[in-house]
């Protein structure tokens, strides 16, 4: 069981035998520390991570990583929040604290074992581990169209129902119609579910980036992040998976 904790700062906040740290943007910044895995080795995209973002690790694992058992994604500053009772947190789906404050949570100081425990017991009944959803105002859909281009959401719906026609209709009940939001693309689950999502996901966006010019705005440039962030959601609830959901913990500072 790894979870790689995706970053390109010099100190993650977790590194040890649960928690992976994976640089991104290897090729232009340096080694961060000696051993960690890096995007842009072996079969990898790492030159597109401006567009890709961490999508540049989800490849290069999907890719490279042989391995039967259970991966997870979280973030530098975003993790899986496992021990909300024992932090007496309000169970929002996203507590903001200071990195002071994070080192003297239990994520920090519990032992991976009880860690591995609890993911190995919740997989035993889940198929996947995903941050605790948000309920917006609005559709996915009409979040997406309100801070992104439109018409590159409406080129990523037209791809998907031409290769993969049995999506139609739940583009219409989970993306157009529904605003229950898994952000952040992370997730925990089996390295067989990691390897058919990313397999569906990337023949998406290698399609649809054929087909559009990218932004040049520094924030929209991250398109095929910001777009992935949706489709796992569809393709989470379209397989009708089983899903068990944990707040998060996001480092401010």
């Amino acid at each position: 069981m790894k979870i790689f904790n995706i970053t390109h700062k010099a100190i993650p906040y977790l590194n040890n035998d649960l928690y992976q740290s994976f640089q991104v943007n290897s090729g232009v910044n340096p080694i961060i520390f000696e051993g960690i895995y890096q995007d842009n080795t072996l079969d990898n995209i790492a030159s597109q991570n401006d567009n890709f973002c961490e999508l540049t690790a989800c490849y290069w694992l999907w890719k490279n990583l042989n391995d039967d058992g259970y991966i997870g994604l979280c973030h530098y500053r975003r993790y899986f929040n496992f021990f909300p009772n024992k932090l007496s947190l309000k169970p929002s789906t996203q507590k903001r604290i200071s990195a002071v404050n994070f080192e003297k949570h239990k994520i920090a100081t519990t032992s991976t074992e009880e860690h591995k425990k609890i993911i190995t017991n919740d997989l035993k009944s889940y198929d996947i581990i995903m941050p605790r959803a948000r309920k917006m105002k609005i559709t996915i859909t009409e979040d997406y169209e309100l801070f992104h281009r439109k018409s590159d959401w409406d080129k990523t719906k037209e791809i998907i129902i031409q290769k993969y026609p049995e999506y139609e209709k739940s583009i219409e009940k989970y993306l157009d119609n529904n605003n229950k939001f898994y952000e952040c693309n992370m997730m925990i689950t089996s390295k067989k579910i990691w390897d058919e999502y990313h397999s569906w996901l990337f023949d998406v966006l290698f399609e649809l980036q054929k087909n559009i010019t990218l932004p040049e705005d520094d924030y929209q440039k991250r398109i095929f992040g910001f777009i992935s962030e949706r489709l796992l959601n569809l393709y989470v609830l379209h397989h009708q998976y089983k899903i068990k959901e944990y707040p998060l913990l996001f480092i401010n500072d």
